[in-house]
């Protein structure tokens, strides 16, 4: 396990809410040198703890108006089918995310689309039509919050 010592968390959180920002703010806001944080940052690349970087995008300004959740029966459940089901959910342009969930239903499935008849399309004409789905159950968000920035839980002294 990658070490997270105060400083690092501190790094994540910074680069979280600013991927863009320079090494030298970085290094600045932590009161460290250029050279030691970018080799912290390098480390934590490395490690896998920082995993890429990437735009926020405001879903509606790309005409994704609708948020929904789609919680999907797989049967049976063998790994080799529901791999199959995930692999097809997921190549969808519509699909934000796929879970493989414990409990009555085996997925849920984050889409984001245009409008009830983008949401009806999805849901009807393509998931439900997928081998091994046997049910599916639909829910519209009507707001979406997601921390921005995930803090590392850090261990109890």
């Amino acid at each position: 396990m990658p070490n997270i010592d105060a400083k690092n968390a501190e790094i994540l959180r910074l680069l979280q809410a600013n991927g863009r920002r320079s090494n030298r703010s970085l290094a600045d806001e932590i009161d460290m040198s250029a050279s030691s944080t970018l080799e912290r940052v390098r480390d934590l690349e490395r490690d896998g703890v920082i995993t890429g970087y990437h735009a926020e995008i405001d879903p509606r300004s790309v005409g994704r108006a609708i948020d929904a959740m789609i919680s999907v029966r797989v049967v049976p459940k063998t790994r080799e089918l529901v791999g199959n089901v995930v692999e097809q959910i997921y190549s969808l342009p519509e699909t934000v995310s796929v879970s493989l969930m414990s409990g009555e239903y085996d997925l849920m499935v984050h889409v984001s689309v245009a409008d009830t008849a983008s949401l009806r399309a999805v849901v009807v004409d393509q998931i439900a039509e997928i081998r091994g789905v046997v049910d599916e159950r639909t829910s519209i968000m009507f707001e979406h919050r997601r921390k921005r920035v995930l803090e590392p839980l850090m261990p109890a002294t």
